[in-house]
């Protein structure tokens, strides 16, 4: 049996997934049914057209042109390679389709690319799950009270500053706080007030530290602070600031000042992370001992 272009255009006009075939200058030499489909432009509306000029101005999911520099069919065609990405086309209607479009180079008898094949499908349930599965990713590394990082993204960020420590010699420190008293605050106002006076407290401490700065909830009342780049000296100022600012500030419509005990440390040589977290703490049970509302550095 003798199979004739005609045969093959048929085949790939009964495929369900949008392919298109350009030249080596990417001129659109076919155009397949499910692509008119996909995008609304027909065949005669694209074909014979270059395709970085043609109706589907290709960008990225930053809204970049691609068609100079970042074109999968570019790519595909001057290495040879195989190219995937995401990307987005225009409709015919005027809106911004996310496909995902696969690229393949097509060789002649000799070896030589003749040209590139690309097939491309609606990606918007594909996008739509990674935007969900990030979001679902930010939900969990988030205190769902104050919005601040909990407990293991805060490791997390430990984590990576001990390792750029141990890589570079980077210093940072660590502060640890929580709210004098805040049992007998909830049993005496409520918990819905409690968890006020947390969130009036995150806000206050965003405002007063550097962008750089992570803080975290690490359960309860207690917070810690990870201060990038800081030396004992400017530990213990911004410590004190901390400490000065929740003086300072009426808390809500308390009818008492509310204070915070503060520990204060800084990484030391050949320190591990959990000797890190211990001093810290110790750091942070000493302010309490000593009668609260201070800071102590524990060196």
């Amino acid at each position: 049996m003798t199979i004739d272009s005609t045969y093959y255009k048929q085949m790939l006009d009964s495929l369900s997934e949008a392919v298109y075939f350009v030249d080596p200058d990417r001129r659109i030499l076919y155009w397949n049914m499910a692509a008119e489909q996909l995008t609304g432009f027909q065949a005669e509306e694209v074909v014979g057209s270059l395709c970085n000029d043609g109706p589907l101005h290709h960008v990225d999911v930053k809204n970049l042109p691609l068609c100079e520099n970042q074109c999968p069919l570019k790519s595909c065609i001057e290495t040879s390679t195989p190219q995937e990405k995401l990307v987005f086309v225009a409709h015919k209607d005027g809106c911004r389709l996310p496909v995902l479009v696969k690229t393949s180079a097509v060789l002649d008898s000799y070896g030589n690319v003749a040209g590139a094949v690309e097939t491309f499908s609606d990606a918007s349930e594909m996008l739509e799950m990674r935007e969900l599965n990030s979001e679902l990713r930010r939900q969990t590394h988030l205190d769902a009270l104050t919005g601040i990082p909990n407990k293991q993204a805060f490791l997390d960020a430990m984590d990576r500053e001990w390792f750029r420590f141990k890589r570079y010699k980077t210093p940072f420190s660590m502060l640890a706080l929580d709210v004098d008293y805040f049992r007998q605050l909830n049993d005496a106002y409520g918990r819905s007030t409690g968890d006020k006076v947390l969130q009036w407290l995150v806000t206050r401490l965003r405002a007063s530290l550097r962008r750089a700065d992570i803080l975290g909830r690490i359960e309860g009342d207690k917070f810690m602070v990870l201060l990038m780049y800081s030396n004992r000296k400017s530990t213990m100022k911004v410590a004190h600031m901390v400490l000065d600012m929740v003086r300072r500030e009426p808390c809500l419509d308390l009818p008492i000042a509310m204070t915070v005990s503060i520990g204060a440390v800084t990484i030391e040589e050949n320190e591990t992370m959990d000797s890190l977290i211990g001093r810290v703490d110790k750091a942070l049970e000493r302010s309490k001992e000593m009668g609260r509302n201070q800071v102590t550095f524990w060196g």
